[in-house]
């Protein structure tokens, strides 16, 4: 098997990776090969190789083509037996490849709703549309919107929910907030999200802080994940002119994620746009419960009411109603965090996902 992708070090591989555990390295030899490296992550007995760029004209066509060349050549004389491609560009490689002659089968993933993708990309996937054997699409949400625009045979394209593996609980939640300067009063409001992506609608949390400080005067807000020097700056920025910056921690990017989850009370995510957000599903393994757009498959994620609360995208006035009445309401909160845990332990095991791709790519192989 050979895994394409653009990107190993953003939810789809902190996705894909973990899931490379569980399969039977005696029966499927796997390889892996991305544009970008997948960081601190490591697979024993998968090799994992970054698809080299050009120095010059490293823009289209002729970048796609040296990839596709390299596919090619790296490949060799022997075609692969399932290629499964992530994003844009390595799933237009994974359908020219098996036209090729590179690969008897091709499995294709959609991560998201397609937020940035536009008519040509879809131009592409619709005239190629009669290639991958199967898609799978991680919400039903993104399936729908999947057989609408790309206009694939239902019959190919699959739900399979994203998964992951429940924490170990080792890390003292005390000792991670003292690191961030953060008091036992303190009320922690945490956001986890790729900072690059305006998507992900960091802002409307910001513009919701001022208001949300005045009724709970102990909150504190922390800011996590992914994001350029420029990014974290513009955070902060926007933070001092809200007058809010003492409220506001912008930890940036984190090898260990999953102690600043520790030292939060609730989570929230802004975005405008989901597929089936990795950080809902940390964030309710540890007992948060959590507030979050209803975009995409967050629906399918959080139970409302239950596990946490669905507001209208760009709404902050909703935002900050949901969130002040989590923060005054303490015995809410650990029943909701309780609920969330369960849920994500019963639907969203790894494991579990990891045993219906398997079984999925035996369909399609041996079909």
């Amino acid at each position: 098997m050979l895994f394409l992708t653009d990107d190993l070090g953003g939810g789809t591989g902190n996705h894909l990776l973990p899931m490379l555990k569980y399969w039977d390295k005696n029966e499927w030899r796997m390889k892996v090969f991305s544009k970008r490296p997948a960081g601190v992550v490591m697979i024993p007995d998968v090799s994992i190789e970054v698809i080299p760029s050009l120095r010059r004209l490293n823009h289209l066509p002729f970048a796609q083509l040296n990839t596709l060349l390299w596919l090619y050549r790296r490949i060799g004389e022997h075609p692969v037996d399932l290629i499964h491609a992530f994003f844009f560009w390595p799933i237009i490689y994974g359908r020219m490849l098996k036209l090729m002659g590179k690969t008897k089968t091709l499995v294709e993933n959609r991560e998201d709703m397609g937020f940035s993708w536009g008519k040509h990309e879809y131009a592409w996937l619709q005239a190629t549309k009669a290639i991958p054997d199967r898609v799978i699409c991680v919400s039903e949400a993104v399936r729908e919107v999947v057989l609408e625009r790309e206009k694939l045979d239902e019959k190919r394209v699959v739900v399979i929910r994203n998964g992951i593996n429940q924490p170990k609980q080792s890390d003292n939640n005390d000792s991670v907030r003292r690191e961030l300067g953060l008091d036992e009063e303190h009320l922690v409001i945490g956001m986890v999200a790729n900072y690059n992506r305006p998507v992900k609608g960091a802002t409307y949390l910001l513009d919701a802080i001022p208001a949300i400080v005045s009724q709970v005067p102990s909150a504190r807000f922390l800011l996590v994940g992914g994001g350029k020097d420029k990014e974290e700056f513009l955070l902060e920025e926007k933070a001092k002119t809200l007058g809010v910056e003492r409220f506001v921690t912008v930890a940036g990017f984190q090898e260990n994620i999953h102690k600043y989850y520790r030292a939060m009370d609730l989570s929230v995510l802004t975005s405008l746009s989901e597929g089936l957000s990795i950080t809902l599903l940390e964030s309710m393994s540890y007992s948060l419960p959590v507030v979050a757009t209803c975009v995409g498959g967050n629906p399918e994620v959080i139970d409302d009411g239950k596990t946490g609360y669905l507001v209208p995208p760009k709404d902050c006035r909703a935002l900050i109603d949901r969130i002040v009445w989590l923060l005054q309401n303490p015995e809410l909160r650990l029943r909701m965090g309780e609920e969330g845990r369960h849920r994500v332990e019963s639907h969203f095991r790894m494991q579990d996902v990891a045993d219906r791709y398997m079984e999925l790519y035996s369909s399609v192989i041996f079909q």
